[in-house]
């Protein structure tokens, strides 16, 4: 098939993209998108499949002043191409031909880098050449910085900032109008103006490139030469590169008003919140016959919970196995992974390790219907795929304490069945009313043969081969995310189980009388039921305290102290104790926020009131900045 004119000519074109990182991130995989780690030269190691800008001709000695400049600098004087362009590893151009909506500060959010973001904006080396080939240069949105909190200019903007110095700017355009006099009209203009280009994000024809960066680069080593940054924060150090933003600008201007006649455009600029690698766990080097793997799910309020039931386990545990403990989260801050970690050293024959959950559940509407019962109760529908080198695991919540060894429990023949449990005694005891809700819930909508084979889900011994047999992870969370459950993920997992299960002990899942629920409710259930449970309560295994009457909130609760016992010995008790006199956590400082926070409620509020754009909205933000002392 004979090539067309257009197809040749994105042939003909060279475009490198190259993308500055100094943290691990994923990468679109096409030629045209080079990830380049920057800082290289000051990095404890240099990232693998990527460029690095110490190699060759360099200044990556110097990217904690330049940024990612340094990326620039190195494709300058090392890469050759027809166009070259710099992105973030987070931030991308949109190369796609669809217009999608933006913020105040021209961006689009986005989450994930991954297949359909790549194929949603055009990160492909066809999409890419399209969109650039036949221009000179490409920038980021041209932004007013009104639209940024009410700056009148770009100076204001840059003296709003409490890391950059004004006298920095002046000193600059000073540099700048001494070596090219000729600049002074365009730098007034831009600088006295409200509208500019930011991030450092453009593309350029090579000839285009290298005169700016021959421009560039000797205008940033005269004032880094001539500047005290001796005492400067480390914000405050990355000044040269806040000053490249703006003389990006200034040249662009120049060379329009002077009459270049480059052809130009603009492209929109997409922020991935999440640009981190996908999460990957390996199986432990240990022999696998003698590895207990345990699964945990939890968030960062519930940390305390979650450090007092690993506790409790290990505490009890056989040091001749090897128990990997895995907690699937999502926010656990690294603070309190370390703080976890450490904790638990003490116990050498235990491993704890984290999984971020956050791609995985990426897109399905799961919500719960109880306000004791947690989205993170969802995570264990993942594991068939985040641990794939385990065909059998135990999934504990983290609302319990363990009193035995749960090798014990792990060795639990299954045979064929998909899940080990012991029976819901709340759930069977409903069953048994007289009003027949709960039974004809279950007909209704969980359609099992046999209802009183109802098990609770919060003690699990899970064969994951079975489970992968019934359902993809995908199928899981697609029928979690269908509405009316009243147990949610307990549901689901019983409706889809039913007849593949084994019925653990019930020592090794005894739930506590929530609000007299034994009594009121778990006496309805069958006789024989009723009576192993009861039994289980004098030799308890595992107390799982299910239910909204929790120990941290009520230490006068069922099996109250034995929680105590355990979690008064965790580095987190102060903070549990904290719950229980009802001082809540301290929200966290955060600088460097926007005005609203893309997720808030007021947000959503602010946007009908006051539209993006909208004289209102201008007006707010003065209001605002003037509240906040600025002017």
């Amino acid at each position: 098939m004979a090539l067309t004119a257009h197809d040749q000519h994105h042939q003909h074109d060279r475009i490198r993209i190259f993308v500055s990182a100094h943290k691990p991130a994923e990468f679109p995989n096409c030629a045209s998108v080079l990830p380049i780690q920057v800082g290289t030269a000051n990095a404890k190691m240099p990232f693998e499949n990527t460029l690095h800008d110490n190699d060759g001709d360099s200044i990556s000695e110097l990217n904690p002043m330049y940024c990612e400049l340094t990326a620039q600098y190195w494709a300058w004087k090392n890469a050759d191409a027809d166009y070259y362009g710099f992105c973030h590893y987070r931030r991308y151009f949109n190369f796609s031909p669809s217009t999608y909506a933006q913020n105040d500060y021209g961006e689009i959010i986005d989450t994930f880098i991954d297949a359909e973001s790549i194929g949603k904006y055009g990160l492909d080396d066809n999409s890419i050449a399209a969109a650039v080939s036949g221009y000179d240069v490409v920038t980021s949105p041209i932004n007013d910085v009104r639209s940024f909190g009410g700056f009148t200019s770009l100076k204001d903007h840059w003296n709003a900032d409490s890391h950059l110095r004004i006298t920095d700017l002046h000193h600059m355009y000073d540099i700048l109008c001494r070596k090219h006099p000729e600049y002074r009209e365009d730098a007034d203009a831009v600088l006295d103006g409200r509208k500019a280009c930011f991030c450092n994000m453009f593309i350029m024809r090579k000839e285009i490139f290298f005169d700016y960066c021959a421009w560039l680069f000797p205008l940033l080593e005269e004032f880094v030469g001539e500047w005290d940054h001796s005492i400067a924060d480390e914000q405050t150090l990355r000044t040269p590169g806040h000053l490249a933003e703006r003389l990006l600008n200034i040249y662009i201007a120049h060379h329009q008003r002077t009459g270049a006649g480059w052809k130009t455009k603009q492209l929109q600029c997409v922020h991935f919140t999440n640009p981190e690698p996908v999460a990957t766990l390996d199986p432990l080097d240990e022999n696998p016959q003698n590895v207990v793997p345990v699964v945990f799910a939890a968030d960062d309020a519930y940390v305390p919970m979650l450090t007092t039931a690993m506790y409790s386990m290990l505490k009890n545990a056989n040091p001749d196995c090897i128990y990997d403990v895995i907690v699937l989260e999502r926010d656990i801050s690294a603070a309190n992974k370390q703080n976890i970690a450490t904790f638990l050293s003490q116990f050498p024959h235990a491993t704890v390790r984290f999984y971020d959950v956050s791609r995985a559940m990426a897109g399905y509407a799961l919500t719960t219907n109880n306000a004791h019962i947690s989205v993170e109760t969802y995570y264990r529908f993942i594991i068939q795929d985040a641990l794939p080198f385990y065909s059998k695991i135990l999934y504990l919540d983290s609302d319990l304490v363990i009193n035995d060894d749960v090798a014990e429990l792990f060795d639990t023949s299954l045979g064929d069945a998909a899940i080990g449990a012991v029976r819901d005694l709340d759930y069977l005891g409903n069953l048994n009313m007289k009003d027949g809700k709960r039974r004809e819930y279950t007909n209704r909508q969980l359609g099992m043969t046999n209802p009183y084979g109802y098990f609770q889900a919060g003690v699990l011994v899970m064969n994951l081969d079975r489970m992968r047999a019934l359902h993809t992870v995908d199928e899981w969370l697609e029928i979690a995310s269908q509405p009316g459950f009243i147990y949610n993920d307990q549901d689901i997992l019983n409706m889809e189980c039913e007849g593949k299960v084994t019925y653990l002990p019930y020592e090794w899942n005894v739930m506590h009388d929530c609000a007299g629920r034994v009594q009121g409710v778990f006496a309805y259930a069958p006789v024989e039921v009723f009576h192993g449970y009861m039994a289980s309560r004098k030799v308890p295994k595992i107390v799982h305290y299910a239910g909204f009457d929790k120990p941290w909130k009520n230490p006068w609760c069922d099996f109250g102290p034995l929680y105590w016992d355990y979690a008064q010995e965790t580095p987190f008790a102060l903070q549990m104790m904290a719950l229980l006199a009802g001082v809540k956590r301290p929200e966290p400082v955060r600088h460097h926020e926007r005005a609203i926070a893309e997720d808030s409620p007021i947000r959503k509020y602010v946007d009908v009131v006051a539209p993006s754009g909208s004289k209102q909205r201008e007006l707010m933000k003065v209001v605002a900045r003037r509240l906040q002392g600025k002017q």
